[in-house]
This record gives C-alpha cells, sequence and structure tokens, in this order.
C-alpha cells in the first residue's frame, strides 16, 4: 500500500512539473501570431499616406493623413502562409544566422576555441580578479561598438555559446554568459551615440544636423554600461558565492560545461592562427559596417570565408571542410525559425492595415498630456512600436514623421523626440518576445521564464534611468 502511495505521489509530482513547464518558443510566437490573426478582424483596418522623402531615402508617412479603409482581415489559412512570408521576407537575416553558426561550428571543432578558453581559465586560477576585468572589457567593448550601429544582434548571436562556455568555465553561469555579450550589445543601440541606422534616419526625418547632440549621448552610454555592468558583476559574484541563487540553479547544464578534457586543451600553432583569424575577421567586420556600408549580406560573406580559412589552416581537406560546415548550420535552424515566426506577426498586421491604425490611436492619446508626461507618454509609444515595426530605420520612417510635429506643438526640442526614439527602439529588444533575446535564450538552454526574471530589475532600472535623461533633456532644452 505504502509502496502504490510513492508511486501516486511520483505521478503527482511529475504532472505538477509539467504544468509548471515553460511553452516552447514557437508556442510562444504562435500564440502570438493568432493573437495578431484575431485583432486584423476586429481592430478597424486604417492607413496614413506615405511618399518618398529624398533627404532621408525612406518612405514616410503623412501625419495628418490617416484615413480608414477597407478591412482586410488574414484567414487561418493565410496566418500559416504568413510563416514563410516572414521567412521569406527575413531572408537575409536567417541566412546570416546560417553562415555565423556554421562558420563557428567548424572554429570550435578546431579545438582553438577551447584552447582559448583552457587559457583563460588558468589565469583566472592564479588571479581570480582577471574574470571580473574580463567581464568589464567585454562588456565596455561591446556597449560602446553596439552605439555605433555596426555590431547589433545579428552579428553577436552566433558568439553566445561560445561567451556562455566562457562563463560557466569561469564559476559562472549562462545567464552571465548573455549578460556580458548580447545585454550589453542592446544597452549600447539604445544609447545610440553614432547609430546611423536609428539616430542617423531619425535625425534626417526631422531635419535636424545628423549626429548632433553626441556629447549627451557619449554620458547616456557611460551610465547605461555602468549600470548593466554593475547588475552583471553584483549577480555574477552572487553566482559564484552561492550557487544555488543562480536562476539556473537545478537545471542541467553538462552540455555547456567545459570538461576536464577540454581544459587540458593545447594552444598548438594552428590553434593560434585560427583565433587570430577571427579577431581579424571581427576587426573587418567593424571596418566595413563603420566606412564601407556593409550590412548583413557582407557580414555573411566574411563568415563563410573564415570558415574556409580556418579550415585550410588546420590542414582540413576539403570535404571534411565542407562536412563540418553542414553539420554546423543545425545550430542554426532553431535561430531561422524564431525569426521567421517572428517576421509574421508584422507580415499580418500589414496584411491587415492595422498598424497603422495602432499608431493612430496611441498618438492621440499622446497629444494633450504636459510637457514632461508626453515625455514618458512617447516613450511608451516607441516601446510599444519596436513590438509591431522591429526595424530600427523602419520604425523612424513610421514614427518620426508624427512625433516631430507633436514636439514641435507641445513645445518640445526636435532633438529630444530623436531622443526618446532611441531609446524606445533599443531597450525594449531586451524583452521583447518576438526581438533577438528570445533566440540568445535558445543558443544559451535559458528558459525564458527564468531570463524574464533576470532581466527585468535591470530593464526597470534602465527605463527609469531614460525617464531621468529625457527629464533632464527637457529641463535642459537638449539641442
Amino acid at each position: 500500500m505504502g509502496k502504490d502511495n510513492e508511486i501516486i505521489n511520483n505521478e503527482v509530482k511529475v504532472r505538477k512539473k509539467k504544468s509548471r513547464e515553460v511553452p516552447h518558443i514557437l508556442i510562444i510566437l504562435g500564440i502570438i501570431i493568432v493573437i495578431a490573426t484575431i485583432m486584423t478582424w476586429i481592430v478597424p483596418a486604417g492607413s496614413y499616406d506615405r511618399y518618398l522623402d529624398e533627404a532621408s531615402g525612406k518612405e514616410l508617412i503623412d501625419p495628418k493623413s490617416f484615413h480608414r479603409v477597407a478591412q482586410t482581415p488574414v484567414n487561418p489559412f493565410d496566418m500559416f502562409v504568413n510563416v514563410e512570408k516572414g521567412l521569406i521576407e527575413a531572408a537575409n537575416i536567417t541566412f546570416l544566422i546560417f553562415a555565423a553558426f556554421a562558420s563557428l561550428y567548424l572554429l570550435q571543432r578546431t579545438g582553438a576555441v577551447d584552447a582559448a578558453i583552457a587559457a583563460m581559465v588558468r589565469k583566472t586560477q592564479k588571479n581570480p580578479k582577471m574574470a571580473k576585468v574580463f567581464i568589464v572589457v567585454v562588456m565596455v567593448v561591446l556597449s560602446v561598438w553596439g552605439s555605433t550601429g555596426t555590431m547589433s544582434y545579428e552579428e553577436i548571436i552566433a558568439f553566445i555559446p561560445i561567451f556562455v562556455s566562457v562563463s560557466i568555465a569561469l564559476g559562472y553561469d549562462p545567464m552571465v554568459g548573455v549578460g556580458m555579450s548580447v545585454v550589453p550589445v542592446g544597452v549600447g543601440f539604445a544609447s545610440a551615440t553614432v547609430n546611423p541606422f536609428t539616430i542617423g534616419v531619425a535625425q534626417t526625418i526631422a531635419e535636424i544636423p545628423i549626429f548632433s547632440g553626441l556629447g549627451f549621448r557619449i554620458v547616456i552610454l557611460a551610465v547605461m554600461t555602468a549600470i548593466t555592468i554593475t547588475y552583471v558583476l553584483v549577480y555574477a559574484e552572487k553566482v559564484k558565492k552561492h550557487p544555488e541563487k543562480s536562476f539556473m540553479y537545478g537545471i542541467d547544464m553538462s552540455h555547456l560545461e567545459v570538461n576536464g578534457q577540454q581544459l587540458n586543451t593545447e594552444m598548438t600553432t594552428a590553434r593560434k592562427l585560427t583565433l587570430i583569424v577571427l579577431l581579424l575577421t571581427v576587426c573587418v567586420m567593424g571596418w566595413g559596417l563603420l566606412t564601407q556600408g556593409w550590412y548583413i549580406n557582407e557580414v555573411a560573406g566574411l563568415f563563410m570565408i573564415l570558415a574556409v580559412v580556418v579550415g585550410i589552416i588546420n590542414k582540413w581537406t576539403p570535404n571534411k571542410i565542407a562536412k563540418t560546415y553542414v553539420e554546423g548550420l543545425a545550430n542554426g535552424v532553431m535561430a531561422a525559425l524564431i525569426v521567421g515566426f517572428a517576421r509574421a506577426i508584422l507580415t499580418i498586421c500589414i496584411a491587415g492595415n492595422i498598424i497603422d491604425t495602432i499608431v493612430h490611436a496611441c498618438v492621440s492619446m499622446i497629444e494633450g498630456l504636459s510637457l514632461y508626461l508626453s515625455g514618458i507618454a512617447m516613450l511608451v509609444f516607441q516601446t510599444v512600436l519596436n513590438f509591431l515595426i522591429p526595424s530600427g530605420s523602419g520604425q523612424a520612417a513610421v514614427s518620426m514623421p508624427i512625433m516631430t510635429p507633436i514636439a514641435d506643438i507641445i513645445g518640445m526640442n526636435r532633438q529630444i523626440a530623436v531622443l526618446i526614439f532611441q531609446f524606445g527602439d533599443g531597450l525594449s529588444n531586451l524583452i521583447i518576445p518576438t526581438g533577438f533575446m528570445v533566440i540568445a535564450c535558445v543558443m544559451a538552454k535559458i528558459p525564458l521564464g527564468k531570463y524574464y526574471k533576470w532581466i527585468m530589475p535591470l530593464f526597470s532600472i534602465c527605463f527609469l534611468a531614460q525617464i531621468g535623461f529625457v527629464f533632464l533633456a527637457i529641463a535642459t532644452n537638449y539641442s
């Protein structure tokens, strides 16, 4: 009888565990897709007139032209078709993901990454403070780089498994790996010192000198980066001293850990050359993005070149290079699918003609507020809009023609309207379920619910800091 009760109790525990299981990310995105589809039947269709702006080269909206249009609801069959459309529209991003993941997988198979991690672990064992120095240096570099717009989620995403492995090897957890890599890129992107894709486009549309107000944005970058570094370091120290306080405690991370054999990996000449080639590739990437107008396609090409060169350095046969590259492609499948599912939400809203209606409704609520309240409302509006329009330049083309005249009417400097745009466009990327952070969690094997528990305090602190900067900008008439 006692044995039967024990079996029943175990079954109950298993059921409870399953009931608490976080839904798969594709299920979460699928639910959002269904909601978006239902909204196309409920939300009245509307549209702004659009025209080509010669200065920015963007198709802008006329803020006074909103009008109702015929309802074009998306039916259940087309809902599924839009997933494929989403993948097609994001084809350049998905191919970059495949190229990056395959190339870095090939690089890892050479043993160069294991050898580098082993060397780092040995140094930190001799001098434990080196681990913190490493985290700080990496976060500062990525945050500053991210603020230029030439290092974004697309470029950093494939490096996450490496940062996670380093984090675990140093005695931390995968959350620290994500916190020291992807998060500072997002914070830097939100600070946007000289980002041509966001600040450049927004200031051009607002008809103010491009990259003007840089000094204030550098201060913002310094403060936001310091907040992020402090948050990550405090959590990292807590995890190291008390592993049970990790958000990942109790979750099997053995497949991410660097084992004893890997920590004994020898740093051969070929592996040194492999790491040098990787560093050169990253430098060339930065140079091309910053000075040559490169974007996603060129970066994907660089990653493919990296794979070939690394294979040759390690004296692999062409067949081995090809087979290993194909094996690495599998690592990018989930990330590519997530991009397609997320983009499907946007294609459905566009097909149903409801994005402009939502924008118009939000703008209507902003009008009539005081200057400071308007600043907060505009920040919230930009944050919500980032969910609907994930592209920074695309979002600028939609929001700035509306925000600029509103700023003029309420007596707000246009530079502040641009500042609010950059805040809303950047920081929310760390939490929106259709953004790259979801892919980051998948790559780091972090349950989405755990990530939100970890990131939300930091997001809240940074959001309040942004409101403080907006208030300061209003008080000083920042221009």
